[in-house]
């Protein structure tokens, strides 16, 4: 029976190596990686060697195919291995290029990566290929493409390879020269430090070989001989803590390097806690070790032991009062999960110490608003900062984290600071909404009519302050036309028309935009405005205008003149400056436009030819500020920064007790 069970496995492999071979004949004639049902034997499918996606067949087994591919590429074109592992190289790019990768680039990259596996791993069993002169052979100052396929299909097999503890690492550190970069996180060396990782790990023996080679290496990268002891560590513990590790903490020897290895372990137990707790203990005094002694406190904080966690956030309160090491805490804290109180309570402290600077710190801050995205999180930071620098413009570095929070807590918190008594929590509600209504205006998800009346009246004292865009502070007051208060209604009615004498036809076409004029109160209270408006400047422009020393155009004539030329000039430097750079401009080919003398740009093909003449913007300013600038600046300033009281509102109160 045996052999008759013997007999039908061979049968069964020779049959499969038919079927194999005639699929990669194939798809050499093909020159493609996906393939139509119909074209492909159903055994395929059914030994998982390829599967069916969007009716199509693609590649499942690389493993089994390569090999394959490989002795049919060998008969067709006559290739043999060789000992240059330069001559290998050639030979995938060739077999590569041989493959359309146009149609379906996901599996090309997959087939890519396993091409380059099977060619290293056949090149160290059958040739004893280190890779050392292959390495060493590289340019720094002119890298070859292939050096990124190589790093990574070489990190993954690295546990595999047969090379010498010598070998590896003189590969290790050719790589990391060849692939070092300056982005915050470099891909390929990643990859070659986890192949260092997972080596120490498989096999402990050649591990701790590595580590005392890599000791007494000087020009070695500190990230190789972390990725050494993290990998040591994950295979023995407590035994490899004990028997080497410990002894070379105790000579002070690389400390540093050591604790940012034991800092990347996973799986972390109750044992490693306590002795990474007597590590922090010893050494977090000392400014030399400080970042790599708080990324232990992270570790910790990591693991499943909760009763340790209290003991990691004592630490971070602690350690807060410096400021190097509170950007590492909060950059790393940024990501651990839950834990929103204890987080709240370390960003206020970071906040009220006196090194915190808004230019400085305000990005860090973003960041990890971004990873908690609560509104009680960003009452606590913008509230904190406030309060250390009051008055101060920082909102626009969150503008878009802003629309990332629940619209109805936002439009709670942005109401209760605009009706705050306190000036500079008025001037965070203000900035807020100004930035929320950046493009359109912005409207309130909450029913303000709902307010009481005083807050009603309190919204839109703040709101209409001080503003460029009437449409943009108007259009969110407008329901309090229906206020149920009739101080309320006539307050309100009366500040356009005050608005009005400054900003004119602006307030009425707001309301004819935004109002159903069906209703006759919104209808009367748009032409009561613009009878308003006709008679005040009748009264006070008019008149004024005609005489050209009360004109404000002719009275500050030369300020505005040369603001013009200040702005035409300063637009004019700041233009050319992004033509000559990669910028915008010169994408869309600004610094190739040529024009012949009076030329310009037709917009359509039966319109008039317009004269290019300048670049132009324009944006709404006040009429009074023109009248007298430093008067409404310092009436503005002083108006902003004082706070409110009872007292102020005491008629008020008064006569809305009595409605």
């Amino acid at each position: 029976m045996s052999n008759y069970y013997e007999t039908s496995i061979k049968r069964w492999a020779i049959f499969m190596k038919e079927i194999i071979n005639t699929f990669v004949d194939f798809a050499l004639e093909q020159k493609e990686l996906q393939f139509s049902p119909n074209d492909l034997d159903a055994v395929l499918i059914k030994e998982n060697i390829v599967k069916q996606e969007n009716n199509l067949l693609s590649i499942s087994n690389y493993e089994i195919l390569i090999p394959y591919l490989f002795g049919r590429y060998q008969d067709k074109y006559g290739f043999q291995m060789s000992d240059s592992f330069e001559k290998n190289i050639e030979f995938i790019i060739n077999i590569l290029q041989h493959f359309d990768n146009t149609e379906n680039f996901h599996n090309f990259l997959i087939f890519e990566k396993e091409v380059w596996k099977f060619i290293i791993r056949k090149a160290n069993s059958n040739h004893n290929e280190s890779f050392n002169t292959f390495l060493e052979a590289i340019d720094s100052e002119n890298i070859p493409e292939y050096i990124n396929n190589f790093s990574e299909a070489y990190s993954s097999l690295l546990p595999e390879l047969n090379l010498t503890v010598d070998q590896i690492l003189a590969n290790t550190i050719c790589l990391v020269e060849i692939t070092k970069s300056d982005t915050e996180y470099n891909f390929n060396l990643g990859l070659i430090l986890s192949g260092i990782r997972e080596k120490s790990y498989s096999d402990y023996d050649f591990g701790i070989e590595l580590l005392k080679k890599s000791v007494d290496l000087e020009d070695i990268n500190d990230n190789i001989l972390s990725a050494i002891v993290t990998g040591l560590y994950e295979s023995k513990n407590i035994v490899f803590y004990n028997d080497i590790l410990n002894e070379l903490i105790e000579k002070d020897l690389k400390l540093n390097v050591i604790f940012f290895g034991l800092s990347k372990i996973s799986n972390i137990q109750n044992r490693d806690c306590d002795i990474f707790i007597q590590i922090v203990e010893k050494y977090i005094g000392s400014y030399l070790y400080k970042t790599s002694v708080l990324a232990l406190v992270f570790t910790i904080l990591r693991s499943s032991e909760e009763k340790y966690h209290a003991y990691c956030f004592q630490k971070f309160l602690h350690e807060i009062d410096n400021e190097n090491t509170a950007q590492y805490i909060l950059g790393n804290l940024m990501l651990v999960k839950e834990y929103y109180p204890q987080k709240i309570e370390i960003v206020i402290k970071f906040i009220r110490q006196p090194y915190f600077s808004i230019e400085k710190h305000i990005r860090l801050l973003n960041g990890f608003l971004w990873h908690v995205r609560k509104i009680c999180f960003f009452k606590n930071v913008v509230l904190n900062i406030t309060d250390k620098k009051p008055f101060k413009s920082f909102i626009k570095s969150f503008q878009s984290y802003l629309f990332t929070l629940d619209k109805s807590d936002l439009d709670s918190f942005l109401i209760d600071l605009l009706t705050n008594n306190t000036a500079s929590k008025r001037f965070l509600g203000v900035e807020i909404f100004h930035f929320l209504s950046d493009r359109v205006p912005y409207i309130f998800t909450l029913n303000i009519l709902e307010l009481s009346p005083l807050s009603q009246y309190k919204l839109w004292m703040s709101l209409t302050d001080d503003f460029n865009d009437p449409s943009q502070r108007i259009v969110p007051l407008l329901p309090l036309l229906d206020s149920s208060s009739e101080l309320i209604r006539e307050s309100f009615i009366c500040k356009l028309e005050e608005i009005s004498e400054d900003y004119g036809g602006h307030v009425p076409q707001a309301l004819e935009n935004n109002l159903d004029l069906q209703n006759p109160f919104y209808k009367n209270t748009l032409e009561r405005i613009k009878v308003y408006i006709s008679e005040y400047y009748k009264k006070n422009t008019e008149l004024k205008n005609s005489i050209k020393e009360f004109n404000p155009y002719n009275t500050n004539y030369k300020l505005i003149r040369s603001f013009n030329d200040s702005f035409h000039k300063s637009m004019g430097k700041s233009i050319n400056k992004d033509l000559e750079n990669d910028s915008l401009l010169s994408i869309l080919g600004g610094n190739t436009i040529q024009l012949a003398k009076g030329g310009g740009f037709r917009m359509g093909a039966d319109q008039p030819i317009s004269e290019l003449s300048t670049f132009g913007s324009s944006f709404t300013m006040p009429r009074s500020y023109f009248i007298n600038y430093n008067k409404y600046e310092i009436e503005k300033g002083l108006y902003r920064k004082k706070d409110w009281s009872d007292e102020d509102f005491a008629q008020i109160i008064k006569t809305l007790e009595n409605e």
